[in-house]
């Protein structure tokens, strides 16, 4: 999509200001408040593994720790989001990277603008960012797919134009450890550039690989898919989460990560007991049960959430008939024990017939989302999203 350049359509903090390009917005310093009526101009630079889990991840995230936000635009690896003003502006960026796994850096917007190479100078040029006196800064700049200018040439433009306009401050740049870390996202048409707020540190998902953790067992979804699925379903701190089918435990540690009480339920003793190695091993509070996803041993409407990855195939059948009557029969459970307005998420390793769908709705949910991962070219991860 094609569109004019806007200067000022976010807030850079090392000028504390949004908004006015008239050059006489230089720096009162870091952390000046913005006013009560003023929005905060988000963009999330996504990781792209996933077409539109990503995005969603974003808004269920805010929607989850209630931050009141409006999408004013968006592209294949980034989301951007008018925040309605807080008391807690200045840590909400991090409030929100702590929750998220499918996002690598959240920025403070300062310019959106076509994806020439002169646009993207008189825009920043505009912008009038001023660094405070003696404080460094870098540009990264990265290049999604289509996109025509040269990251190396276009970071030591966009340098250059931030150098000239605080050189008699003493500002310098840094590479490495910079005070301010300015980013651009280059697309086909467009470019988005602001100042990092928050960065997502993904390697701490790496250390939580399945294989990595005291009890291994194959086909444990990835840390990363666990956490972005947990955020869909909207879970705020303190609430309860139940996995019917806990497995080793994963979603139930990526849940606990965020602050939500765990509860976990299994048919195998053995997947119990390792799921109890895996979730002493991160030190929170955690339940465990050995017993029926068909037998919930739970009052109705006391879970806020249910996040799951039922099993599938041989193993699936070992306190119910047959696979569709194990599943058929969670179904009902999970609706059973689940809060009104509460989510539940369920993955699966084989298509969800539309028929199991149909009868989700029967059973009085309503289905939110549908995403589909393909993990590999035999098998492709389905993720339904409920909503009781």
């Amino acid at each position: 999509m094609d569109f004019d350049y806007e200067v000022g359509f976010g807030a850079c903090t090392c000028c504390g200001s949004i908004g006015d390009t008239s050059g006489n917005n230089k720096a009162s310093g870091l952390g000046e408040e913005r006013p009560a009526d003023m929005a905060m101009m988000l963009a999330f630079e996504l990781s792209g593994e996933h077409e539109t889990l990503p995005r969603s991840e974003v808004l269920a995230s805010c929607a989850a720790l209630k931050v009141e936000h409006e999408v004013v635009g968006s592209g294949a690896q980034y989301l951007l989001l008018s925040v309605h003003n807080t008391s807690a502006d200045n840590e909400l960026p991090h409030t929100i990277s702590a929750r998220l796994a499918m996002t690598h850096h959240i920025l403070s917007l300062i310019v959106r603008c076509d994806a020439s190479e002169s646009a993207i100078l008189e825009s920043i040029r505009d912008a009038g960012i001023t660094i405070p006196r003696n404080e460094t800064f870098n540009v990264r700049v990265r290049r999604m797919a289509g996109a025509q200018l040269s990251a190396t040439r276009m970071e030591r433009l966009i340098g250059e134009v931030i150098f000239e306009g605080n050189r008699d401050d003493g500002v310098k740049v840094n590479l490495t450890s910079p005070d301010h870390r300015f980013r651009a996202i280059l697309t086909k048409d467009s470019c988005i550039f602001g100042e990092v707020l928050a960065s997502i540190d993904r390697s701490r998902f790496e250390e939580r690989r399945p294989h990595k953790k005291p009890f291994f067992y194959p086909g444990a979804i990835s840390p990363i898919v666990s956490r972005a699925i947990v955020n869909l379903c909207e879970i705020g701190s303190g609430d309860l989460v139940l996995d019917p089918f806990c497995g080793t435990g994963g979603i139930l540690v990526e849940a606990g990560m965020i602050g939500a009480r765990v509860i976990g339920v299994d048919a195998q003793e053995s997947m119990i007991r390792g799921a109890d190695e895996n979730l002493m091993f991160h030190g929170f509070k955690y339940h465990l049960i050995c017993g029926d996803a068909c037998k919930l041993p739970f009052p109705d409407r006391s879970i806020d959430a249910v996040v799951t990855d039922p099993p599938y195939g041989r193993s699936a059948v070992v306190m119910a008939e047959s696979i569709v009557s194990l599943y058929k029969g969670a179904l009902f459970e999970i609706y059973r024990v689940l809060a009104v307005g509460g989510r539940a998420a369920v993955i699966s390793d084989f298509e969800l017939p539309q028929k199991w769908i149909d009868e989700a709705g029967g059973v009085g949910f309503a289905a939110s989302e549908l995403f589909m991962e393909r993990v590999h070219r035999s098998m492709t991860r389905h993720i339904l999203v409920l909503c009781k």
